[in-house]
């Protein structure tokens, strides 16, 4: 009975199934991670991502662009208007000078005696008012060393213009000037101011002058070459169609931004053909100066909107193109008002300040946008906006984050 009896084991002795797995106690097992700890972390990482992000279009890439469209009408020409001299109304035109010299050659046979007098150009101004005032053939002026020179022939010098806070700018037309005794006495090569002995003692005489345009040359008592009839003839004609290359060549460049040139109001005056020289070959030299009217182009806009836009309230007004504008005269302008006849493309808009509406619109609400934009009538036909970023409701406060474009048609 006892060989029955199995050996004394222990449960150690035990085999164990290596697939079996050893499950330890609970309190000696390791705690893991909870996963909806984990997801948390995430989501604010996200939402932190996503403030900033929006700080950021909120801030530096914040901004709004506003596309405005102005009124225009097109007109139909050719319009014809009179426009008056030295005038800021939006009806007047202003007469630029230049002057220019020329020299040639011409065969002499001998010499002659001559008594000439010297003869230049002068600009007179009239400071006294608004009124254009008359000064008859003859009028005398005086140059500082008192020697006399006088106008041939009647000029009309254009009043002053009245300007804001009650100057005044002076009219001022040119004219031709000659010595009141030949010689070269009366020879001035460098530039003068003249005062009119005639308004001595009156109101007038500190408020008129004269300047010279060049020198004032020519004046002669002694012996000239000899010079025949058809030889001078064909020498002026040398000297006149060098001056008036010159002369339109300077007009040209002498023509300011924003304002159109009146053709056909260009004038020439020439002096007197002063010869010099001995033996065979005489020197001529002539000199010669040139008025032409301008006209601002905004000025020629308004009065051709006034006259042709019904409704039109003198509102700041420019053509699309000037270029593409012509004005032309039969007159120099010289002596009052002048008759114009503008043509080409008429097309007249309307003008604003961007900047202003830049002001307007900082800082303010996206619903109050066509208000604000109304305020700017009848300059601004419509316009749209678009603010970023979308969900923005207001312009930004900055209104150098407000970009305006100018659209010509919807």
């Amino acid at each position: 009975m006892q060989d029955m009896t199995p050996p004394h084991s222990s449960i150690r002795d035990i085999p164990v199934s290596p697939n079996h797995r050893h499950v330890p106690p609970p309190d000696e097992r390791p705690r893991s991670r909870s996963p909806r700890r984990g997801w948390w972390k995430w989501v604010a990482a996200v939402v932190v991502v996503c403030a900033v992000a929006g700080l950021l279009l909120s801030t530096i890439f914040q901004g709004a662009t506003v596309t405005l469209y102005p009124k225009t009408q097109n007109v139909t020409g050719p319009i014809s208007l009179s426009l008056s001299p030295n005038s800021g109304a939006g009806d007047g035109y202003q007469v630029v000078t230049v002057r220019a010299s020329a020299t040639t050659t011409a065969p002499a046979s001998g010499s002659k005696q001559v008594s000439d007098e010297a003869t230049g150009i002068i600009t007179i101004y009239n400071g006294y008012n608004t009124s254009n005032q008359v000064l008859v053939a003859n009028t005398r002026f005086a140059a500082p060393d008192g020697k006399i020179y006088r106008i041939h022939s009647q000029v009309t010098v254009p009043g002053a213009t009245a300007q804001a806070g009650g100057t005044l700018t002076p009219g001022s037309v040119t004219a031709s000037v000659y010595a009141d005794k030949p010689g070269a006495d009366y020879n001035r090569a460098d530039p003068t101011t003249f005062t009119i002995p005639g308004f001595k003692g009156t109101p007038r005489y500190a408020t008129f002058s004269a300047k010279s345009q060049g020198a004032i040359n020519g004046g002669l008592v002694g012996t000239a070459p000899a010079v025949s009839a058809t030889d001078l003839s064909a020498a002026q004609a040398t000297l006149k169609s060098q001056l008036d290359a010159s002369l339109a060549s300077q007009m040209a460049a002498n023509v300011p931004t924003g304002f159109l040139a009146i053709s056909g109001s260009l004038a020439a005056t020439y002096d007197n053909v002063s010869q010099t020289g001995s033996g065979a070959t005489a020197q001529l030299a002539e000199s010669a100066s040139a008025t032409e009217a301008l006209v601002r182009v905004s000025d020629l806009a308004a009065a051709v909107a006034a006259q042709s836009v019904q409704g039109y309230n003198n509102e700041a007004i420019a053509f699309a193109d000037p270029t593409k504008v012509t004005v032309s005269s039969s007159g120099s302008g010289a002596l009052g008002p002048l008759p114009v006849t503008i043509g080409g493309s008429l097309n007249l808009v309307w003008q604003f300040d961007s900047g202003a509406i830049k002001q307007a619109l900082a800082g303010k609400s996206r619903s109050s946008f066509e208000q604000i934009i109304a305020g700017f009538e009848p300059a601004v036909s419509s316009a749209k906006a678009t603010i970023r970023p979308l969900w923005k409701a207001t312009f930004p406060e900055n209104p150098d984050q407000i970009t305006i474009t100018i659209s010509s048609g919807e």
